[in-house]
């Protein structure tokens, strides 16, 4: 009978072991945990009405510019859609009221600066540049940033920036920063070719991106967030079409935490391809760091 309860002890606790085991499996964990960040994830959609609009509301209330008409600094104050084509020797400011919507559609534009920005947005309370489908648009500037040294980037903005439509951009940032925002930045459809001196795109609040395709080249930072805070300030996410970064630095700095889900990534980096100051949420199949 000794014999017996021994076996008997021991078979319940090698069946309390392995229910341990089974309980504790990490695989199934790191399941569990990417099925819940995934799910909070896409259970709202950080696009607003405007974010997703890439066509005017109203034909006939389009303010429609020619760059060729135009030479140097062109400000543009009005709120509202403005659509814009041909080529500029200079920059474009937008210099709306800080409580106004500016809607900028590129339909096959070249502007090229030779001292400071090519788009430089210094207020409004918001602008979404579409890119319009079946266009090439292209920025630059150069290293002169003489009295333009506190909007260091080839398309700056104070404001939250977001880029729709499924044109192409490429941006050619000899300077610093190729595509740099103080507040937000969205980029929602599209290609984008960034091409940086210093960091590719840096939104300082955030990056949220789905569905577009970026090609970033960078001597610094590819994508960058750098402040931290409530309601996902600082955070990186990539919900959707495809990442590509070469970077002199770091391949995608966030200063917050990171999520890649639902697209394809791949980055390279001389320093680190990734690094964040929160977690680092990379869902599986998608990782190609």
């Amino acid at each position: 009978m000794g014999k017996y309860a021994v076996r008997a002890v021991w078979v319940l606790c090698a069946s309390l072991l392995l229910m341990a085991c089974a309980a504790k499996d990490p695989a199934k964990e790191r399941a569990q945990q990417s099925e819940d960040w995934m799910t909070e994830r896409t259970k709202q959609d950080r696009r607003t009405s405007q974010d997703r609009r890439t066509k005017p509301q109203d034909a006939e209330k389009v303010k429609r510019i020619s760059l060729n008409d135009h030479d140097g600094r062109m400000i543009l104050t009005e709120s509202g859609d403005i659509w814009l084509s041909g080529s500029l020797d200079g920059q474009v400011v937008i210099d709306a009221q800080e409580d106004e919507l500016v809607h900028l559609y590129l339909a096959g534009v070249e502007i090229s600066s030779m001292n400071g920005p090519a788009i430089c947005i210094q207020e409004a309370a918001k602008v979404i540049v579409t890119l319009v489908p079946d266009t090439e648009n292209v920025l630059s500037d150069s290293p002169d940033y003489k009295d333009c040294e506190e909007t260091p980037a080839c398309f700056y903005s104070v404001c939250d920036l977001t880029i729709n439509g499924s044109g192409m951009l490429e941006v050619f940032a000899y300077y610093e920063d190729g595509i740099r925002g103080k507040d937000r930045i969205r980029l929602l459809d599209g290609n984008l070719s960034v091409h940086a001196k210093g960091d590719g795109i840096r939104g300082n609040d955030g990056i949220y991106m789905r569905d577009a395709s970026v090609d970033v080249e960078s001597e610094k930072n590819g994508l960058r967030t750098v402040n931290q805070g409530a309601d996902d300030r600082g955070v990186i996410e990539v919900g959707g079409g495809s990442l590509s970064v070469v970077a002199g630095k770091t391949g995608i700095s966030a200063a917050s935490d990171l999520y890649l889900y639902e697209c394809l990534c791949n980055v390279k980096a001389v320093e680190e391809k990734v690094r964040t100051e929160g977690t680092a949420y990379i869902a599986d199949g998608v990782q190609r760091l």
